[in-house]
């Protein structure tokens, strides 16, 4: 962070203080108090005009209280308070259509005065889901994470095949990723996350092609800080005590109308991933930037696989648990399932304030109760969900865990008020999209097809869960060579048996007069479900799925394919 700082002339003080007053006094900041001080602090710094950049040291310290031996090559606090900052900014002027903004370029704690150029693109995002509704505070107050209201019937009741999806032995899964957000009080986690270091070019002499390759690492290392599953370091920075990764990028031409990125491990040197990015657009560097990030970041993507292949078959308590985790909610596997489970009770006890770990914790007490194995956990699935929200407001994937809450239940205002939250803290997170999406079918809204359907088209490793509760939709109405097709596109890829994808293309195949190849795919399912091929749909479907009304419902799809006349 060593450039020098650019020098305000008296009108722009000005303004820089009048855009400070304005967000001190919305609602959101007056929500939040280490954000509100933060601000001031950022701008107090600015208007000293002594040309020095802050460092995270000062900002952790000065701005944000930590004693005097904090250490920024440990403990991320500042960094993650920042992009916090960062977000709030965002968030706030995305709907105020002024003509200034502040904001904090990425890898620096400098704030910035300039146009604002959000609110003037707000409307165009026709793609991107809206923000909750304004009675979601910024800010979690307790009091919504209480159990609100009398007892309501079951939200899944009816739901049948979406149910299966979610909650059943072969579906249960809600978006998850790595974030390491932590509050003043919280002690520093001791949950080894691999870290990414965002690398520029070496020197670009030309100005305009300077500047426009640092919109775009800015751009990208704000996106990545979303996803929780890294950590995002500049380029100072030295985490040795991470298992870490170089972002490499370097201009292809004078003008830099394009640029490579490449992931590097940094042990290794091994070249994990690259691609060139077009910079000929604001729109069109984005959305690649967008693709880059998926393919790198996403709980599937390239860092989560290297990462696995070092810790194949370790259910340590802390990272290890959560990496084999994450391979069962991906592919169902039932020999990860008891393992799993232990090593999250046991990461339970021993990193009782990570929010992340808590949020997927959440997740991982909702399977073993409904498959019998509570006990490998203490505590409840809603309790744990609530503990990750207070400790970190900001995170998609604590946020989206109360989402859960409130839909198992039978919530289902309120687990789409804070479902679209999660998406507005993180709307490349096709975990939660998609997940939300199938939530939003089993409460009888149509709209939710819509978030899973961008799921699966914004990233290729979305939940194949998704793709199973699509294409039943399709099938329901009638779209039986769509659903099909979708069925078969994703079976396809999929390393390991996948039943509710399975059953999708059968009922599907069946539909469409194909008889021969759809008892054929049966077959293979019967067999691996340990029983003679003459067995009866409802005993094989029992052997998959532990809810009786979802086999009533699936014995009447299969009755209605004629598949055994």
């Amino acid at each position: 962070m060593g450039r020098a700082l650019a020098i305000l002339n008296e009108g722009e003080k000005l303004q820089l203080c009048l855009e400070r007053d304005r967000l001190l006094c919305s609602p959101e900041f007056a929500r939040s108090p280490t954000m509100s001080k933060l601000l001031h602090f950022l701008v107090d710094h600015k208007l000293l005009d002594d040309g020095q950049p802050l460092t995270a040291y000062a900002v952790a310290v000065d701005a944000l209280g930590r004693d005097d031996g904090f250490n920024t090559q440990i403990d991320s606090y500042p960094r993650v308070q920042i992009g916090r900052l960062r977000r709030m900014l965002d968030h706030f002027y995305l709907r105020e259509n002024s003509e200034h903004r502040l904001s904090i370029p990425y890898q620096h704690y400098e704030i910035i005065l300039g146009p604002n150029e959000l609110g003037d693109s707000a409307d165009d995002r026709s793609g991107e889901p809206t923000e909750p509704e304004d009675d979601v505070s910024d800010e979690i107050d307790e009091a919504d994470l209480e159990e609100e209201g009398a007892a309501k019937p079951p939200w899944f009741a009816g739901r049948g095949f979406v149910f299966a999806i979610l909650g059943g032995v072969i579906a249960l899964a809600v978006a998850t990723v790595f974030y390491l957000q932590r509050p003043k009080a919280m002690v520093a986690t001791s949950i080894e996350y691999p870290a990414i270091i965002v690398k520029g070019p070496e020197a670009i002499a030309d100005p305009s092609s300077r500047a426009k390759i640092e919109m775009a690492l800015s751009y990208l290392g704000g996106t990545l800080e979303k996803f929780d599953q890294v950590r995002v370091f500049d380029e100072s920075a030295d985490p040795t005590q991470f298992s870490h990764y170089l972002l490499e990028s370097s201009s292809l031409n004078e003008a830099a109308d394009n640029i490579q990125l490449r992931l590097i491990d940094s042990a290794s040197r091994e070249v994990l991933w690259s691609n060139r990015i077009s910079m000929a657009t604001t729109e069109e560097r984005e959305a690649e930037l967008d693709k880059a990030v998926l393919a790198i970041a996403s709980p599937y993507g390239k860092i989560a696989q290297h990462e696995l292949s070092k810790y194949r078959d370790d259910f340590t308590a802390g990272y290890p648990c959560l990496l084999q985790f994450h391979q069962y909610l991906r592919y169902r596997d039932t020999a990860l399932l008891k393992p799993t489970l232990k090593c999250m009770g046991e990461s339970a006890r021993q990193f009782p304030n990570e929010a992340y770990l808590l949020s997927m914790i959440a997740v991982a007490q909702n399977i073993s109760e409904r498959l019998g194995y509570a006990r490998l956990i203490d505590g409840k699935g809603k309790d744990f969900a609530q503990r990750a929200a207070q400790l970190d407001h900001n995170s998609a994937t604590a946020t989206f865990a109360v989402a859960q809450s409130a839909f198992f239940e039978s919530d289902c205002s309120k687990g789409v008020a804070w479902g679209k939250r999660a998406v507005s803290y993180n709307p490349l997170n096709s975990r939660i999209m998609g997940h939300l999406g199938t939530y939003m079918l089993a409460c009888d809204m149509p709209e939710g097809e819509e978030y899973s359907a961008r799921a699966l088209e914004m990233d290729p490793n979305a939940d194949l869960a998704v793709a199973a509760t699509l294409a039943i939709q399709k099938l329901r109405r009638g779209e039986a060579k769509e659903a099909q097709e979708l069925a078969s596109a994703y079976l396809d890829s999929a390393p390991s048996a996948t039943p509710g994808l399975e059953l999708s293309y059968i009922l599907a195949t069946a539909m469409l007069g194909e008889k021969d190849e759809a008892r054929r795919s049966w077959l293979r399912l019967v067999r691996r479900s340990d029983l003679p091929e003459d067995a009866q749909p409802r005993e094989v479907l029992s052997r998959w799925f532990a809810n009786p009304d979802l086999v009533d419902e699936l014995v009447s799809d299969f009755e209605k394919s004629q598949l055994f006349d």
